[in-house]
């Protein structure tokens, strides 16, 4: 009886433990709705992925982001695959090789970015606007506090939050 009730509690504790702050995706759309909650209501809609003026954009913003993801690492396991039919799993050559394919870092999607880039410049200035108002802006300073952003200036954070949480939320882990 004590090892079902020791099994029941393990798996509550894991239950909740799985949909905390801690869990990433999680964590991620909280912070995401935290900065939409703080938007007035005439320009919310502009953030979502079901905007009624953006979805289209944003939906191939997100799959165009999902194909550099598949290829990337579609490329780095052939390149790996290569690595281990010329060395031994034992060499430390083959550590090298094998890690150094991981090159996501330095092969990044810099059209796709740039173009969000150019989109969230024109969205910042109606954020630029809305600092005006000390409440809004308190508001903003405490999100990018939060985030440990405080240093952007207003095009970078609307970059941030476009980026980070709207089109590529779903990336694997090591993308993050």
């Amino acid at each position: 009886m004590k090892k079902i009730l020791l099994a029941l509690i393990a798996t509550l504790i894991l239950i909740i433990s799985c949909n905390n702050e801690g869990g990433s995706i999680y964590a991620m759309k909280k912070r995401y709705r935290n900065f939409i909650n703080i938007l007035p209501e005439n320009i919310k809609d502009d953030y979502l992925i079901s905007s009624s003026k953006y979805s289209n954009l944003y939906n191939t913003w997100v799959l165009d982001f999902e194909n550099w993801t598949t290829s990337t690492i579609e490329d780095e396991n052939v390149k790996s695959n290569q690595v281990a039919l010329k060395i031994a799993p034992n060499n430390i050559e083959y550590a090298i090789g094998t890690l150094t394919n991981r090159n996501y870092e330095r092969n990044l999607p810099i059209e796709l970015i740039t173009e969000i880039k150019q989109h969230t410049d024109m969205m910042s200035i109606e954020i630029d606007n809305l600092l005006k108002d000390n409440t809004f802006s308190n508001k903003l300073n405490k999100l990018k506090t939060d985030e440990a952003i405080e240093h952007f200036n207003t095009k970078d954070t609307v970059f941030y939050y476009i980026w980070n949480y709207l089109v590529t939320l779903e990336r694997p882990r090591r993308f993050q």
